[in-house]
């Protein structure tokens, strides 16, 4: 067992580790300070006899030791050797050319972030950013870009700090618990109505652009990425069904999903059934099985040629559009398994509140429950009371059966309250 040495200008602590006596020398430190060190050397020393992992109040006290006793302690065997952690820079380039797991898309963003946080903090030590600046940082995030967007920069940058703490290059994550903004942005969400759809797609220039807006409307797929890899040999027609190649998912485990072809849908793939080339691949030939290509420019053109106000967010709100439609008839789980994400994830960015709600909710509802004024005033007018008089010089035998038979109130919401 640990003990102190309280001496004039400093204090030690005398720890025996293998039969060898070491003490580590404190300085003018208070009572409690060496205190709780002598009993970290104890629990130490016990989770390393019993072969435990260390505990997290310990692996915590060994982050804020210095370099001089935790040295000391890694010499005796009892850490492992601090590994001295590079730069800013170098550590993200090194985990983003590791990320072979994910969408070059996704690779953009995380670039993205890394720039912002090098602008911010430079390239410096990556076990010099503190708790302190990751709050700060993060409120600098809210000066340059949207609440959605600095959330989740904010979370890109925890997950950087994350990585190269399992990696035991930093003794703790500074961005642990820090947020900023707001995950969803409900000022750009929108439910598109099919009669809108329809005149978008009316203004389309060709039959693949009329595919292409209607599976991502009426299919709920993810555009321009699981559009462009849709072949003709996924189509499943007696079966009507259509298998979905989607690279988000595929990281998840989630390679493909299948789904319905929808009587919305079944027309536009059958016009491009028959507009197809013999032997084609692609049900889109112009994407060619490209995800990366960017149709949003030009569905804009579009959108603007039907005359039709523009939506934020055009290939996204005609998913969400498609989830919420399919949520009103179909169990959320169902949904999800066709739309290829989770019930917490399409509550959270895709169900979107429409002005049908409110139209349902004023004709319909729980007809007991909606009787007029007048209908109540003229309820209250069936209500009589009768009044039994009792006779002079009547026996308490009458009396009592009286009383027996009478009723305190009218039969309503409660059962007659039968007299004492």
């Amino acid at each position: 067992m640990a003990s102190i040495e309280y001496r004039a200008r400093s204090t030690r602590v005398v720890a025996y580790i293998n039969q060898e006596k070491l003490s580590f020398s404190l300085g003018r430190v208070t009572k409690k300070t060496a205190e709780r060190f002598a009993n970290n050397i104890d629990t130490l020393l016990h989770e390393r006899r019993c072969n435990l992992p260390v505990s997290r109040e310990v692996s915590n006290w060994l982050a804020d030791l210095d370099d001089t006793l935790y040295d000391l302690l890694a010499e005796r065997g009892l850490v492992e050797p601090r590994v001295k952690a590079g730069t800013l820079s170098a550590f993200i380039d090194s985990y983003i050319a590791g990320r072979s797991d994910v969408t070059e898309r996704r690779v953009g963003k995380l670039k993205n972030a890394k720039a912002r946080m090098v602008e911010y903090f430079g390239d410096v030590k990556l076990d010099t950013v503190t708790a302190g600046g990751a709050d700060e940082y993060a409120r600098w995030l809210l000066t340059k870009l949207a609440s959605a967007t600095a959330h989740k920069e904010c979370q890109i940058a925890a997950q950087f700090f994350r990585h190269a703490f399992r990696k035991e290059l930093i003794d703790r994550n500074p961005f642990d618990g820090v947020t900023v903004g707001k995950a969803t942005n409900d000022d750009r969400r929108a439910f598109v109505p099919r009669e809108v759809i329809q005149r978008v797609i009316d203004s389309c220039p060709n039959w693949q652009w009329r595919t292409v807006v209607a599976l991502a409307r009426y299919g709920g797929l993810r555009c321009s990425s699981e559009v462009a890899l849709l072949k003709w040999s996924d189509i499943h027609w007696d079966a009507e069904r259509f298998t979905v190649t989607s690279p988000k998912t595929k990281r998840y485990g989630k390679p493909t999903r299948v789904i319905p072809i929808f009587p919305e849908l079944r027309p536009f793939l059958d016009e491009a059934f028959s507009m197809a080339d013999e032997g084609e691949t692609w049900v889109v030939p112009m994407l060619a099985g490209d995800p990366k290509r960017n149709l949003g420019t030009t569905f804009r053109k579009i959108v603007r040629k039907a005359g039709v106000e523009q939506w934020a967010k055009p290939f996204q709100n005609c998913r969400s559009s498609r989830q919420t439609e399919l949520e009103q008839k179909f169990p959320t789980y169902v949904v999800c398994s066709w739309l290829g994400n989770t019930p917490a994830i399409s509550h959270k960015h895709y169900l979107t509140l429409t002005d049908q709600h409110f139209t349902d909710a004023v004709k319909t509802g729980d007809q007991r429950g909606t009787q007029t004024p007048e209908s109540l005033r003229s309820h209250s007018h069936k209500k009589t009371r009768t009044v039994q008089k009792v006779r002079e010089n009547v026996s308490f035998s009458e009396v009592v059966g009286i009383l027996e038979n009478a009723r305190l109130a009218e039969e309503g919401l409660e059962p007659p309250t039968r007299g004492l």
